[in-house]
């Protein structure tokens, strides 16, 4: 997809399934089926189904097309599935589930658990991209109720999220990650903790980084510019498009916005990423995203 491609454009090409289905396929097997049991590269297509099955010639074992994907156990069709990827990625658009819902045709729940699980794809690619080089780490707040109030007024129900960015030597930010801060049951706001940002430098810090600079001032003025720039968009650019989110899904809509803000460079960058991390990511049920929130596990030092 070279090039600045538009929505409609987009939605032309992958009109039907089985334009969807070919690059689904190439994208979860480059060079062709190979059998995640045996890993013998031939299979025995059946195409009864709505989507491929592939037999192994190997085992014999059986596998859809979506198995294995964030779409697996989805009924709804992959040139509906598709819109969603551009929709999500595209910096340019600013849909929702509400719009999603009328550009699909589909309800409400289905059009929420799409762009979820789109999201979840985004969440596990970030968490296998660690911060490295010169990394700069922040803090600053998200507000989900008060983003209409001006700046002078009293601000409440902050939910606060650490900043993290790897920059170059020119100050310029090359990856960040925004995580959020959980707080107790009945959160009352307060700035992180020094074991907020230890277990933001374990989880999202390589160990290679031996110094990271920790400013714990909210949008100290000696972090990177850039990232300060960031930290202070957040609220406005999650709320414009959302129109506020609860703590619960918080983090799902900070990962998110890190991803369309770095791949806004380039037209349509995300979306390639998007495809590739939409096929090779496991899939994450509806029950498991309403699940009540897991507080963290206490930060373990080795002795």
């Amino acid at each position: 997809m070279a090039g600045a491609v538009t929505v409609e454009q987009f939605c032309k090409k992958y009109r039907d399934e089985e334009s969807c289905v070919d690059i689904l396929a190439a994208l979860r097997w480059g060079n062709g089926f190979h059998c995640s049991h045996c890993g013998h590269n031939g299979a025995t297509v059946m195409t009864t189904r709505r989507l491929p099955l592939y037999q192994c010639q190997a085992c014999r074992r059986q596998t859809s097309l979506i198995k294995g994907t964030v779409m697996e156990g989805s009924r709804t069709s992959l040139h509906k599935w598709f819109p969603a990827l551009f929709l999500l990625a595209d910096p340019d658009s600013s849909t929702n589930a509400v719009q999603l819902t009328q550009i699909l045709s589909v309800t409400y729940k289905t059009a929420w658990l799409i762009f979820h699980k789109i999201r979840h794809a985004i969440s596990c690619a970030d968490a296998k991209q660690l911060l490295t080089g010169l990394v700069d780490i922040t803090f600053s707040n998200y507000n989900h109720t008060n983003y209409w109030k001006e700046s002078s007024q009293p601000q409440l129900n902050q939910v606060p999220f650490i900043a993290g960015a790897t920059t170059n030597f020119f100050g310029e930010v090359t990856y960040f990650k925004l995580k959020q801060v959980h707080l107790p049951s009945r959160p009352t706001s307060r700035e992180p903790l020094d074991v907020d940002y230890d277990r933001f430098i374990m989880e999202h810090v390589s160990s290679q980084v031996r110094n990271p600079n920790v400013y714990k001032y909210e949008n100290d003025f000696r972090a990177s510019e850039t990232l300060r720039l960031f930290c202070q968009m957040v609220t406005d650019s999650i709320n414009d498009r959302y129109f506020g989110v609860s703590p619960k899904h918080l983090q799902a809509y900070l990962d998110e916005l890190c991803f369309r803000t770095i791949n806004s460079v380039r037209p349509n960058r995300g979306v390639v990423r998007l495809f590739k991390m939409l096929a090779t990511t496991a899939t994450i049920t509806y029950k498991q995203l309403i699940a009540p929130a897991r507080m963290p596990e206490p930060v373990q030092f080795a002795a």
